[in-house]
Formats: C-alpha cells, structure tokens, sequence
C-alpha cells in the first residue's frame, strides 16, 4: 500500500492529464471518426482511441509498473486483482458524443490490490473534474462534496435505461419515484446521484469501465453501490449495478425484484 502523500502526488500528476485534454479532444473532434463495434448502437471513434493512447503514453512516463484495463485497447485481465490497476472509460456516453457533442465524460479508476484509492468523472463540456482520494472525501474542481443525506424514493429523481426493462418494472418506478431522467451516460447519470441530484441509477449490465470511478466515490460520500442482490461488485467483471442515495436504495431493488423481475419478458 502507498502512502497518502504518493497518493495525493498520483492525484496531482492524473488531474493535470485531465486538464490536458482540452487541448486534445476540440482538435479530434474537429476530425471526428466514428466506427461500429456489436451494433449500429455501440460505437467508437478517434476520440475513444486517442484519449485511452494518451493514458497509456502517461503510465509509461510515469508508472510503468501499473497495468491499465480499457474499454478500447487493453483486456487483459489475468492480473488486475494484485498490485496497481487502472481502469479507464476513454469516452462513457460516445452516442451522446457523436449525435450531440455534449454529456460524453472520461471514468478513471486506481485500484490497489482491488480497492479503489483514486477515482475521477471529467464532464469535458461542463469544465467539472468530480475526484475521489480514499479516507480524504470527493471533491468537484477542488471544492468538496457533502456526504449524501438520505431522502426516500417518493422524493427523489432516478435514472435508468428503460429499453432493458419490462413494463411493469418501468410504471413501478416512475409512480414510485419524484420524477425519471436518463442522461446516456453511466458517469454522468452516477455523477448526478454522487451530487444529490438523483437519487439512484441503475445500469443492468455494466462493463468494468462503466463503473470504475463509482466504488469510491460512494465510499467516501456515504452512497450504496451493489449488484441487484446487494452484493460488492468485481471491479473486473462488472455486472448489473446500483448506486443509490440510502434512503431509496432498498425500495428501488424491491421494484427490480418484485412481480417476476425486471427483465423483459
């Protein structure tokens, strides 16, 4: 384990990565390349590539110990459990990417042997670096966040992808909760919930990138972060995720469960 002043230096070193990208990503974008991958619905582009390269090209400057685990390049798994791991979303939301060029972010996670000790949520359009340093709180652009007072389901908005879900699941919900919003993006839409803007998301079926960021911000702010049976997620595998205000997280994992399940049937 490293100590909390190499902690805090890895922090400084990422956040000024970070800020690099400004530099980088108008110019991709002004060449912006897209390609399919599973679908007509899942894409990549030039902009995917060249962010998750760059991360690369900065652990090879400076951590050339520490293995990297990416949505676009780097799979290889054998190992991530032990030592130093990252694992990065170069852009989560490439959709909103291509149709809007708006609500895209880049998901950094630091793991050390498995548990999470840095995390960062960069909303590229909005300027907002959302950061996480374990047992020191999370922060957005250096300014802390609040640990998250619970609120109950009937008070609180949520988000979730609807195509995914049965009806009867998605009615539950919506006349269970405030109100419904979806932002396309699994940061985004967890950032939401992080500031106390949402009061849960729920991904069915998130990839490790998706989510790599989340595990310690919902540490240190006090949030619920668990798979559908309220169990600890692998960071590795990923898997159907909640990230949830407390005081709604029980009820919304009833709804999913209730009447059969959520699946469509």
């Amino acid at each position: 384990m490293i100590s909390d002043t190499q902690l805090l230096e890895i922090d400084e070193r990422v956040q000024k990565w970070l800020s690099e990208l400004d530099t980088l990503i108008p110019e991709l974008i002004k060449t912006l390349k897209t390609e399919t991958k599973s679908n007509r619905f899942d894409l990549v582009t030039n902009v995917d590539r060249a962010i998750e390269e760059s991360f690369e090209a900065f652990l090879d400057r400076y951590y050339s110990d520490h293995q990297l685990y990416g949505e676009e390049l780097h799979h290889n798994t054998d190992t991530l459990r032990t030592g130093h791991t990252w694992v990065i979303d170069p852009i989560d939301g490439t959709a909103n990417l291509v149709k809007q060029q708006n609500d895209f972010c880049i998901i950094l996670g630091y793991f050390i042997d498995g548990v999470p000790a840095l995390s960062y949520i960069y909303d590229y359009e909005r300027g907002e670096i959302y950061h996480a340093v374990r047992g020191q709180g999370a922060f957005l652009n250096q300014q802390p966040l609040s640990r998250i007072t619970a609120q109950p389901l009937k008070d609180v908005m949520i988000s979730f992808n609807n195509k995914v879900m049965n009806d009867e699941t998605i009615h539950a919900l919506l006349d269970a909760s405030f109100a419904y919003r979806l932002v396309g993006a699994c940061g985004l839409d967890s950032v939401r919930v992080i500031t106390g803007q949402f009061g849960a998301h729920i991904h069915t079926n998130a990839k490790p990138w998706d989510i790599g960021a989340q595990f310690l911000f919902a540490q240190e702010l006090g949030l619920k972060m668990t798979n559908f049976e309220k169990e600890p997620i692998d960071f590795v595998t990923g898997g159907p995720f909640i990230i949830s205000n407390p005081g709604c997280y029980d009820e919304v994992l009833d709804i999913l469960h209730q009447d059969g399940g959520y699946q469509k049937r």
